[in-house]
């Protein structure tokens, strides 16, 4: 009898020495996962709202895995084409849920260097209201000099960015509440402004001429030619009127005669 008690409590020894190995590994196992680093992505400076993520706006730092947070991000691939919502301050850890899609918006459509400058223009000068986001012009205009009156080209091969309040004329304009129309002149395609892509320097320049007629001169797709053109006054317009450049290209002209044609 004794024996017999002596061998259960050996074996009751065992199981709850085991037991208690057991939840002391697994206890050991959980604090180990919670101090374990983790690399994550935060701010290397203060980050603004209205951002996109670029990689020298973070950097990668290893934080014990119980103080990461579970939106945290390990790639700035996560959030590539997202927008911040909120303000991010510099050490602060980069969260999904911080960012969302950017909504139209003329900023992201500038590279850097680049300024957002707006012009009026009439049907004329806007090339009969058929320019679109996207297009390059030239830009030409009128002034005084020396007392004469000349024409000369300000800047050429301007991407222009917006049309009125289009960013992209492929979308269909929203339809005004409790209506079926469009807003604005969208029906008719008609704008009275277009926004270029300038440098601050053309800024400068544009302002200056603010009040001297601008007229813009739409270019062809892929054509990226820079050309020197001197301004042009009364004596030098004058000049070449009635002078026509040579033809590239020959055309036959052909002569009817009654039922019968020939060609010269």
């Amino acid at each position: 009898m004794n024996n017999r008690n002596s061998i259960l409590a050996v074996v009751a020894g065992i199981l709850f020495g085991g037991l208690a190995f057991f939840l002391l590994y697994q206890k050991t196992y959980e604090i180990e996962q919670k101090t374990t680093p983790v690399g994550i992505l935060v701010a290397s400076h203060y980050i603004s709202s209205g951002s996109q993520l670029k990689a020298d706006m973070v950097e990668k730092k290893e934080v014990p895995e119980s103080f990461v947070s579970p939106s945290a991000i390990h790639d700035i691939r996560e959030v590539d084409g997202l927008m911040t919502l909120v303000p991010i301050s510099a050490g602060e850890q980069i969260l999904s849920n911080k960012f969302g899609a950017s909504e139209e918006s003329l900023a992201f459509a500038l590279n850097p260097g680049y300024r957002a400058y707006t012009i009026e223009v009439n049907e004329t000068s806007g090339v009969g209201n058929l320019i679109r986001p996207g297009n390059h012009v030239d830009i030409i205009t009128k002034t005084e000099s020396n007392k004469r009156d000349i024409t000369s080209f300000v800047f050429q091969n301007v991407q222009v960015l917006a049309v009125g309040q289009k960013l992209d004329w492929g979308k269909q304009p929203k339809a005004n509440p409790g209506t079926n129309s469009t807003q604005g002149n969208d029906l008719n395609n008609e704008y009275s402004t277009i926004t270029l892509a300038v440098t601050p320097e053309q800024s400068e320049i544009l302002m200056f001429l603010e009040g001297h007629p601008l007229r813009l001169v739409l270019r062809a797709p892929n054509d990226n030619e820079i050309i020197s053109i001197p301004p042009q006054g009364e004596s030098e317009v004058m000049a070449k009127l009635g002078r026509f450049a040579p033809r590239t290209q020959e055309r036959n002209i052909e002569i009817i005669h009654g039922n019968s044609k020939s060609g010269e």
